[in-house]
């Protein structure tokens, strides 16, 4: 993942405030969406797959509550920052118990905002990581489950096709260089085995 596959939505009613961040997150390479209130915001959190939400906290139609919720239950892995003017603790907590990630107070320095993407981008890249590598171990475990089987068995096709596979789980650190080797062995031994017992 690479920033520009890291989709960031930017709510607000005030179109300078809007506009400025926007600018300052596009030009560090993110890219940027715009909503002008609320409502807008959940309608493209409900069409698109948005990584980061910066909503301002006070908005007519639906305030950035409201977008945080529709946040959460379209993706509760989206980072959702909000911005408020009043800087109150009470706004502030109820945000952090819906499970906002993070707060800024107006006026917020642009180097804020950069540092809070940056963060919120690094969280979804371990995230994505974190996926990808539940897949392969899901993955890999199936593969093993069949691969006690096909050992079993009598197909020099398939205990080759397997060995490949090994292979490919090496290369991918899934699997150790030691524990690739005790696999190999032990399927070519079991059949070995088959092999020598058909005779």
């Amino acid at each position: 993942m690479n920033k520009r596959d890291f989709r960031i939505l930017v709510v607000d009613d005030d179109d300078i405030a809007r506009e400025v961040v926007s600018s300052i997150l596009s030009k560090e390479g993110y890219s940027v969406h715009t909503a002008v209130d609320g409502l807008q915001a959940i309608s493209t959190l409900m069409t698109e797959d948005i990584g980061m939400v910066i909503t301002d906290f006070k908005m007519p139609g639906a305030d950035g509550l409201e977008v945080l919720r529709t946040s959460m239950r379209a993706n509760p892995e989206t980072s959702v920052v909000i911005i408020t003017a009043y800087g109150t603790l009470e706004a502030t907590l109820e945000a952090i118990a819906e499970g906002a990630y993070d707060y800024l107070t107006k006026p917020f320095k642009i180097q804020e905002i950069i540092i809070v993407a940056d963060r919120a981008f690094k969280r979804a890249k371990l995230i994505n990581e974190n996926s990808e590598l539940k897949e392969r171990l899901k993955e890999t475990y199936r593969d093993l489950k069949l691969l006690k089987a096909v050992s079993s068995g009598e197909n020099p096709c398939l205990v080759t096709e397997w060995i490949e596979r090994l292979e490919k789980l090496k290369s991918s650190d899934i699997l150790s260089v030691a524990e690739a080797e005790i696999l190999r062995e032990r399927l070519i031994r079991g059949n070995g085995v088959q092999d020598t017992d058909s005779r």
